[in-house]
């Protein structure tokens, strides 16, 4: 406490972020401040009754600090530096992810829509952000069938010379091939931007007079594809049916809490039509209300690319005046933090505010199914305890020069796929199973010790009573006591009366397997088994068609292991050597002329005979 205190009177008069630490040197909480003493003396003092101090206080062993010219600077850098370091006693905003976002890609002579994670500051057009890859997957593909704009990548689009099936289906209109001329697809483009802005009607409208013009003219298939176009945009518009009176953007922020479980909900309008409703999360919060919200809006729009010019706030937040500065210059155009106390605007967050509390209510009542699946894994499995962390481990086996092995990871009930691991085997000769699994685990948790790494409360085999006798030699060969092991063993053929095994579960030290019944456990531990063999396969067939590409090149006259590795290191993949144009072969030091023109004729050749 005697160091603690120095720290605190050399601490300046200036603005800043202030970072606490543990014992251990971790981080575990981030704020920002006007006066860097005074704020951070508020939380020594005994005056203080937020409910944060009393876990977070005990906690504080070492304090460090940084100093900005402006509270504005420091409330960008508080921002950064919880984005990077995640604090426990922080609220977390969807950790380390980046919402969906659709890029229309304008610096392009014809541009294409794309989905992308991390939209750069450019010319393209940003429309989002999205939070479902599938939502705005659906909208991709509900465009594509509206407006046809090309949909094959650049390096496709540039070496493809007839059109392709979306143009024979009238879901393309191919200008690869030149059947629509720069400005006729340029008119194209300038409709999907007035539809994603929000301008549907009025293009309705103007997409009706060209119907007409073309009937008059007797453009009768004109006329009926303009026709189909439109009926396509009223049935998207209908979709979109809760409408603002005016055609502004306008996010509407719901908070709903209940003890120290947090639900925001946000929806959002684009010109007008409420396009957005997202649902967030927050548990073991000890922050007060306005400190919460404050931080949320800031880890959220300090993300986007795209920030509205209202944003419709249930309550007052900490440092409000401050966000709203913040997002104006962001923006570069006004910004407004609004508290509406009645009226239509009131009545928007109100109806956030009853989505916060439902999708809350949803939450923990999906958590309580996860809850009670693994306090009755626990007691079917005859664990110790609640298995929280579990792993699960599977061998692809089809041939041993690809044999691969798969761990995945779940947390309370849920796949953590940061946590996901594969395992190129490197020291069997035969196919041999058991040996590779014993390979796998000793290199998991060999490299877990040497590393100091937590371990997990259940390991789960895939593959019956041999794998779990391995896991167990390999366990006590490493000296690791207390872990679980279960291994699950498949459904089977039995007897020549064709009579079915069920998949049962081996414990260990038990003799006899435990046959599953239909239950929560059991839909558990079976998606968890299914996971792992999902992403051993993956990770076979991955290398399997590395392999296979890798052996087409050396068919090739010429074309050695150096030369082959240049190429795909070049090119990046066996697809693009195949449709590399024989000018950008030739460009290359590593090939002659001679070799250039040898693998440009092979995949000619192959293109000309595909089987």
């Amino acid at each position: 406490m005697e160091q603690l205190e120095k720290k605190l009177n050399a601490l300046p008069n200036s603005a800043g972020v202030y970072i606490f630490k543990d014992r251990a040197g971790e981080v575990i909480y981030i704020g920002k401040a006007k006066n860097l003493k005074s704020r951070v003396r508020a939380y020594f003092n005994e005056t203080d009754s937020r409910p944060l101090l009393q876990f977070l206080k005990p906690k504080i062993k070492d304090i460090a600090f940084m100093l900005t010219d402006t509270e504005k600077e420091a409330l960008i850098l508080e921002n950064h530096l919880i984005k990077k370091y995640q604090p426990k006693y922080n609220i977390r905003l969807r950790d380390d992810k980046t919402y969906f976002h659709l890029k229309l890609s304008l610096t392009e002579k014809f541009p294409r829509l794309v989905l992308t994670r991390r939209p750069q500051k450019s010319q393209e057009l940003i429309f989002g952000p999205f939070a479902s890859a599938k939502k705005v997957k659906e909208s991709i593909n509900l465009l594509q069938n509206i407006f046809p704009l090309r949909r094959c990548t650049t390096r496709n689009f540039q070496s493809r010379e007839r059109a392709c099936i979306n143009y024979e289906i009238g879901k393309c209109s191919a200008p690869c091939a030149g059947k629509i001329s720069p400005a006729d697809y340029q008119k194209i483009v300038e409709q999907v931007i007035r539809f994603l802005k929000g301008e549907g009607k009025d293009l309705i409208k103007e997409l009706e007079k060209e119907m007409y013009l073309a009937s008059e003219k007797l453009e009768f298939e004109k006329s009926a594809k303009i026709r189909d176009q439109i009926q396509a945009i009223k049935q998207s518009l209908e979709r979109q049916k809760v409408e603002v009176n005016l055609p502004l953007d306008r996010d509407v922020i719901g908070y709903y809490r209940e003890a120290d479980r947090v639900g925001i909900y946000r929806l959002g309008y684009r010109q007008g039509i409420l396009l957005i409703g997202q649902a967030y999360f927050f548990k073991k919060v000890q922050m007060e209300d306005g400190e919460l919200l404050g931080s949320f809006l800031k880890q959220f729009y300090g993300e986007q690319g795209f920030i509205p010019k209202e944003i419709l706030l249930p309550f007052a937040v900490e440092d409000q005046d401050l966000i709203q500065d913040w997002l104006r210059e962001r923006a570069k155009f006004k910004i407004e933090l609004i508290i509406p106390e009645r009226g239509e605007k009131r009545a928007q967050v109100e109806l956030a505010n009853i989505n916060a509390q439902k999708n809350l209510e949803v939450s923990e009542e999906k958590e309580k199914i996860k809850r009670d699946a693994l306090e009755e894994f626990k007691r079917i499995f005859r664990l110790k305890k609640i298995p929280a962390w579990i792993e699960c481990y599977d061998i692809s086996n089809l041939g041993e020069k690809l044999a691969v092995g798969a761990m995945v990871k779940f947390v309370n009930g849920e796949p953590e796929k940061a946590g996901y691991r594969r395992y190129r085997i490197k020291g069997v000769d035969s196919q041999n199973d058991y040996e590779m699994m014993k390979e796998v685990l000793t290199r998991r948790f060999q490299r877990a010790l040497l590393e100091n790494q937590p371990l997990p409360d259940l390991i789960i085999l895939d593959g019956g009573k041999g794998q779990l006798n391995i896991a167990r030699k390999v366990l006590q060969e490493l000296q690791i006591k207390d872990m679980e092991l279960i291994s699950l063993a498949k459904e089977s053929w039995q007897d020549k009366f064709l009579s079915k095994k069920p998949e049962r579960v081996y414990l260990s030290g038990v003799k006899d397997p435990i046959t599953l019944k239909p239950s929560p456990a059991k839909h558990l531990i079976m998606r968890i088994r299914d996971e792992a063999h999902r992403f051993a396969i993956s990770y076979h067939r991955k290398l399997r068609k590395k392999l296979s590409n890798q052996s087409l090149l050396l068919k090739i006259p010429g074309i050695g292991e150096k030369k082959k590795r240049a190429l795909l290191k070049h090119f990046g993949s066996l697809k693009r050597v195949q449709t590399a144009t024989l000018e950008e072969l030739k460009s290359l030091p590593l090939l002659s002329e001679r070799d250039a023109e040898k693998l440009f004729n092979f995949f000619q050749i192959q293109k000309s005979n595909p089987a």
